[in-house]
């Protein structure tokens, strides 16, 4: 259950650090004003967004064989 608390805890700490940084600079972007590299960008965020799901599946996996 403590490695469960402590990947959903790091989910967090990744929503935080690297997604949400990324949200609010698409945000103000407009298709006149967007930076080149815009789909690195988007692509950046899939690619952390993949692994923070990974992490709480594993969290959800571990917390529920516990209670088994």
């Amino acid at each position: 259950m403590v490695i469960a608390a402590a990947l959903l805890i790091v989910s967090v700490i990744m929503s935080i650090l690297l997604l949400v940084p990324i949200n609010n600079r698409g945000k103000t972007w407009t298709p006149e004003n967007r930076p080149e590299d815009w789909k690195e960008q988007m692509n950046r965020w899939n690619r952390f967004h993949y692994v923070r799901v990974a992490v709480i599946i594993a969290a959800f996996a571990l917390l529920a064989a516990a209670l088994v």
